[in-house]
């Protein structure tokens, strides 16, 4: 059995690394599908999807998606 020795990762720079190594193999929608399989979430999503969009159109949403893409978040 080959090792490898790897830096221990602190808890965040650990979920930051293994989100990207996910985005890189299976891309951005199916990483986040992965996710969601084992993230229930919390709160009021009915109301808080209210609140955030309030006053938005479908088009503004998708432009601020666009500037948020190409801001580098992968």
């Amino acid at each position: 059995m080959l090792k490898t020795q790897r830096k221990t990762l602190s808890g965040y720079a650990l979920r930051e690394a293994g989100w990207n190594a996910l985005v890189k193999d299976i891309g951005l929608i199916n990483a986040t599908r992965f996710i969601l399989q084992y993230e229930s979430g919390y709160g009021d999503y009915t109301k808080i999807k209210k609140e955030l969009f309030k006053g938005k159109s479908v088009t503004d949403i998708c432009k601020e998606l666009e500037k948020f893409e190409k801001s580098g978040f992968k």
